[in-house]
């Protein structure tokens, strides 16, 4: 499958040449999806077993919601089958069933999550109306409401891991587990950083995706963070630094993705309402609204590739 919409010949060429997908995806009020020019491109799974909770595979008696439970028709226990009447009105997150039905045709069957902590929970602010799960959990979920035994790996991060760190201490783990669909959440730790060494990253982003493009996974997500420059309160001049850094990592990003037949979400082309409340109280945490807007990225970009 492609960014593009483009069929492509052998499985392992089908993403080459192809540019990344940058297409800012809504929804109307009827449900009924509908893009903008700019904006985020791929994303992809996530896992069940929350990033907090350490390395697991959703579906182990462990699971916070295994498997079985959406097959059954029983409503996920914790934050993902709470009520959250916010999400259900707000164009830019899923509504009820949407995730599945984008997935309905998808042949994915085992994900793996890498990068930093801000892919959890851990210290989300919550938004009255928006459950407090984190948009990896989200976007398993959806999987696996769409295919009841999905499995999906999370590595334990820590926040701010860099690219080097991610694969020293997570690619092994995410190799072993034979995933065929993978999500790589990147660049916040690059972008606060005291240096920001743009060729350093794009040798360290072209090592993880060699090495998850040349084992089982035949699609590869990296995502991008949303406007760093936008959390907290930072100086003017603070600001302007870091979305200056924040596009060349972009386009760094987009390049190496682009090179190895992956595609790029970027975030922070989420701008005017839809970025409103993304962040939450603790410096670099997303709010509840945070994930759920992230999730929908993630999943109406998989659902939108062509299916081989």
């Amino acid at each position: 499958m492609t960014g593009s919409g483009e069929r492509q010949g052998p499985a392992q060429d089908r993403f080459h040449g192809q540019k990344p997908n940058r297409g800012l995806v809504g929804r109307r009020d009827g449900g009924e999806r509908t893009g903008r020019a700019r904006s985020a491109g791929g994303s992809g799974p996530a896992s069940e077993s929350g990033g907090h909770t350490g390395r697991r595979a959703a579906g182990d008696p462990a699971d916070p919601c295994p498997p079985g439970e959406q097959a059954a028709g029983r409503a996920p226990r914790g934050p993902l089958g709470a009520e959250a009447p916010g999400e259900h009105a707000d164009r830019w997150c899923l509504s009820p069933g949407e995730g599945a039905e984008l997935f309905a045709d998808a042949e994915w069957r085992r994900a793996v999550v890498l990068g930093d902590s801000i892919a959890d929970s851990v210290g989300m602010t919550v938004v009255p109306g928006w459950a407090r799960a984190p948009w990896t959990d989200r976007v398993a979920a959806a999987l696996r409401e769409a295919r009841p035994g999905f499995a999906c790996l999370h590595p334990r991060g820590r926040r701010d891991l860099p690219l080097s760190h991610v694969r020293s201490t997570q690619l092994a783990d995410a190799l072993g587990f034979g995933a065929d669909l993978a999500l790589l959440s990147c660049g916040a730790a690059e972008l606060r950083a005291a240096s920001f060494e743009p060729d350093v990253i794009e040798m360290e982003l072209g090592r993880i995706l060699a090495a998850l493009r040349s084992a089982a996974c035949r699609t590869v997500l990296v995502v991008t963070p949303f406007d760093l420059a936008s959390a907290g309160s930072p100086p003017a001049a603070r600001r302007s630094a870091v979305r200056a850094r924040q596009r060349l990592l972009v386009e760094r990003v987009e390049s190496v993705a682009l090179r190895h037949g992956c595609v790029a979400v970027d975030l922070a082309a989420y701008g005017g309402a839809a970025a409103s409340g993304l962040w939450g109280t603790r410096p670099g945490r997303l709010s509840s609204r945070g994930h759920a807007l992230a999730a929908a990225a993630v999943v109406r970009t998989l659902g939108g590739l062509p299916r081989t």
